[in-house]
């Protein structure tokens, strides 16, 4: 199952809004697989105005989502911005334009060596103080207000001839319909400034099909007993071993990973239960200071053949933290997971999904991989079991490793999850 992908990026955050002589920008911080950096990107006029109506901006992160949707009813085109500290995390809203989408889509397929190079110069993402509004650079118009709307009104005066005298359609500046770019999300952004690009038609998720040289697979067994671990548990998944040279957010197409993050908890038992009794696994990334109260739930998943994580000790934002302090956080985060499952500890996830070279130089310090993510339910928001469903029902499972959390209604929505990606045919994946 080894692939070689290219460096792909892992999260934007919007760090300004600028409107100079030259035109409109915003600073994003870039974070791909291989490091970070910062960029400017020109957006239109339209894009700009939706995001400075969000104003004023609070919260130690900003993230752009790399996955406009397409809204019929309103006949354009929506994203979102979710600002987040460590204490709350709110999604809003806007609308944007064709100009701006065609961008994203662009970049998700970018693989440049040149802006790979460029990208790993600086490493270290930027600290935003919570209460710090982005900036926001008062606007240069050299043309005065009336002039302004003189040419306005000569642009009204062409367009209603050009109409009248049965001339071409004019292209929309905004709102063409185009693809529904939420259905086969990659969790996370890449932006650099581009050339216009001519509206793209609408492209619609093909179902997977069965490969029809791979055999059938076989019907499902009856579990074994959940209070004992099962000897010999029929497998319908794969290990997958991680190389360390680049953090894994994606697998190969064809299979998928599911993954539980911020235990171990009450719920934790009960997740290995539907998982062996679908004949599947899952990995678990398991908060330290949590297992003096979970032992035993670290003990079921271990002895249930499931992979066993870290997820730091403190689930704090580790690069907030000093070197010294996360080589501790780490070890000790080892130490009590180790002690119950008698072998060490090799995958690594950290919280918040922030890492930069300083954690990752400890993280293989301590013999341990990365896993990141690129399918997020966001369960931890939702408010009921077919909410979390939905999600996974508009996703394109290949190639996905979903991230979920040690919920109530996760818990509901795991058996009709699991047997939508079996039917899907998919290939589950734990991570060694």
């Amino acid at each position: 199952m080894a692939m070689n992908e290219p460096s792909t990026v892992l999260m934007i955050e919007l760090l300004s809004l600028e409107h100079e002589q030259a035109g409109y920008q915003i600073e994003i911080g870039l974070t791909r697989d291989i490091g970070y950096a910062r960029r400017m990107l020109t957006i239109d006029e339209f894009t700009y105005e939706q995001l400075n109506a969000l104003a004023p901006y609070f919260g130690e992160r900003m993230r752009l989502s790399l996955y406009p949707k397409w809204d019929p009813f309103r006949n354009s085109y929506y994203s979102t911005l979710i600002i987040m500290n460590q204490t709350f995390s709110e999604t809003m809203y806007f609308a944007c334009s064709e100009y701006y989408v065609s961008q994203l889509l662009q970049l998700k397929q970018e693989d440049d060596p040149h802006v790979q190079e460029e990208i790993a110069v600086e490493t270290t993402p930027p600290s935003i103080h919570p209460a710090r509004k982005l900036r926001k650079r008062k606007s240069k118009r050299p043309i005065g207000r009336l002039a302004l709307q003189s040419i306005m009104f000569a642009c009204l005066i062409v367009v209603l001839l050009s109409l009248r005298m049965g001339g071409q359609d004019m292209d929309r500046a905004e709102g063409l319909e185009g693809p529904s770019l939420g259905a086969s999300a990659e969790e996370i952004d890449q932006i650099v400034s581009l050339p216009f690009i001519p509206p793209i038609g609408k492209i619609e998720t093909a179902p997977i099909q069965q490969d029809e040289s791979e055999p059938t697979p076989e019907p499902s067994k009856p579990a074994p007993e959940p209070s004992e671990p099962p000897q010999e548990q029929t497998k319908r998944y794969e290990e997958y071993k991680l190389t360390g040279d680049k953090y894994k957010y994606s697998l190969p197409k064809g299979y998928v990973a599911l993954s539980f993050d911020d235990g171990p908890s009450k719920y934790t038992k009960e997740i290995v239960d539907i998982l062996v009794e679908h004949e599947v696994a899952a990995t678990f990334l398991f908060v330290g200071n949590k297992v003096a109260r979970n032992v035993e739930a670290v003990k079921y998943a271990n002895e249930h053949q499931m992979t066993i994580g870290s997820h730091s000790w403190d689930h704090s934002k580790m690069t907030d933290n000093g070197v010294k302090e996360n080589q501790n956080n780490l070890a000790k985060a080892n130490q009590v997971l180790e002690q119950i499952t008698q072998s060490p500890i090799t995958v690594f996830r950290p919280p918040y999904g922030a890492i930069n070279d300083k954690l990752a130089a400890k993280v293989t310090e301590q013999q341990m991989k990365v896993l990141l993510w690129n399918r997020d339910s966001e369960d931890w928001r939702r408010k009921t079991p077919e909410d979390v469903i939905q999600f996974v029902h508009h996703t394109d499972p290949s190639g996905g490793v979903y991230l979920f959390h040690e919920k109530k209604i996760t818990v509901e929505a795991l058996p009709a999850i699991i047997q939508y990606l079996q039917g899907k045919n998919m290939k589950f994946v734990i991570f060694k």
